[in-house]
């Protein structure tokens, strides 16, 4: 009874912390207007009026492949919730982020609500940019919305790698869902969609080398995350777009993509980077565990998502959020099977949490009373 009642407490001031950063993110969600690019997708592309149904946003789609990028998923749903006005686009905002982090505690595999407030304070501490990955519409869709289904194809494809009997019996609806949930990750982003092709290749070959049968899906899965990407990158409107982009020498190209890796990885990403290896060390040299198949996906996934931004002429702090919320999953599948080792260690998860908590909160503050310049990073 006394440990019901303790797991209790512990639900609701869970629940209490959690509201209280989802309405301080809220309020900052508010007090970022719709601003540049928002301005131009909330109207049709084509005839520049104001967006008034599906009709105008297939148009402005097809109009933007052929004329300026290949995110038309991203896109589309980008012009869908603008439509919605400033308000609904807020609350929508904060529903993704919910869901964001309920797919980041699924592919960790964890229930426990204090690792689900651990992720959504983790979603902020390590961010590189909240305005302009969360509450910057045209940033929010295309990184806090898009990371959602790209873990929740992670989730699918890695969940093969698990020693799971019942897995057989879970993958029957998976040959229907598979298409559509690989095309749209594939379609995702420049590095994170050609990413989930090969994590879906990398599980493939781990169950070739492992003597198993490999479910149908997995090839489908590979082939519509490589169709989407390839339709996304070679989009004509890509290369349109790409004419406005002053020629540099090969050096100073290679130079430049250099240097975007390096400050990205060593300012970005670095404390999620850190306190995976950190992390990683502890499982391995204290605990005497091994990441499984599918933590080892996760971590070369965040690493091979990273590696992929070296072909992209620029990296903007946004552009890490995925690989970010990829090493929040890993990280939290650590401590998972840390505390499912040692019951007691869970005591200073606990306090990893408050203080994980109390930073976002800080952060969240910070921005609040000293909003930084939106146009900054534009």
């Amino acid at each position: 009874m006394e440990q019901k009642n303790k797991i209790t407490k512990i639900h609701i001031i869970t629940a209490a912390a959690l509201l209280i950063l989802l309405l301080l993110e809220f309020i900052l969600h508010v007090r970022t207007p719709f601003m540049k690019d928002d301005l131009w997708y909330a109207t049709n592309l084509v005839t520049g009026e104001k967006i008034a149904g599906l009709k105008d946003i297939i148009q402005s789609q097809i109009w933007h492949y052929f004329n300026w990028g290949g995110r038309i998923v991203n896109h589309g749903l980008l012009q869908a919730v603008l439509s919605s006005g400033e308000t609904g686009a807020d609350i929508l905002n904060i529903l993704a982020t919910l869901i964001l982090g309920f797919a980041i505690c699924s592919l960790s595999e964890r229930k426990n609500p204090v690792f689900y407030l651990i992720s959504e304070a983790l979603i902020i501490s390590f961010n590189a940019s909240i305005h302009f990955s969360m509450c910057w519409e045209s940033g929010s869709v295309n990184y806090l919305y898009s990371t959602s289904w790209i873990l929740a194809y992670v989730f699918v494809i890695f969940r093969e790698l698990k020693e799971d009997p019942s897995a057989a019996n879970k993958r029957t609806y998976m040959h229907f869902l598979i298409i559509p949930l690989s095309f749209i990750a594939g379609m995702s982003t420049e590095n994170m969609g050609p990413t989930c092709f090969v994590a879906t290749i990398f599980t493939i070959v781990y169950l070739f080398v492992k003597k198993r049968k490999v479910p149908f899906y997995l090839y489908t899965g590979a082939f519509f995350t490589l169709l989407g990407s390839a339709l996304m990158i070679l989009a004509p409107g890509n290369f349109v777009r790409n004419a406005f982009i002053d020629d540099t020498s090969l050096k100073d190209m290679l130079s430049s993509r250099f240097d975007n890796l390096i400050t990205s990885t060593g300012s970005f990403l670095f404390v999620a980077f850190l306190t995976a290896f950190v992390l990683t060390a502890v499982y391995i040299l204290v605990f005497k565990l091994k990441p499984d198949a599918s933590q080892m996906g996760l971590l070369l996934f965040a690493i091979t998502a990273q590696a992929a931004m070296f072909l992209s002429p620029a990296y903007p702090q946004r552009a890490s959020f995925g690989i970010m919320c990829v090493l929040i999953a890993y990280i939290v599948s650590i401590l998972k099977k840390i505390s499912d080792k040692d019951s007691k260690v869970l005591s200073y998860i606990y306090i990893f949490c408050a203080s994980v908590y109390i930073h976002a909160l800080i952060v969240v503050c910070t921005d609040l009373v000293f909003p930084p310049v939106l146009l900054s990073e534009l």
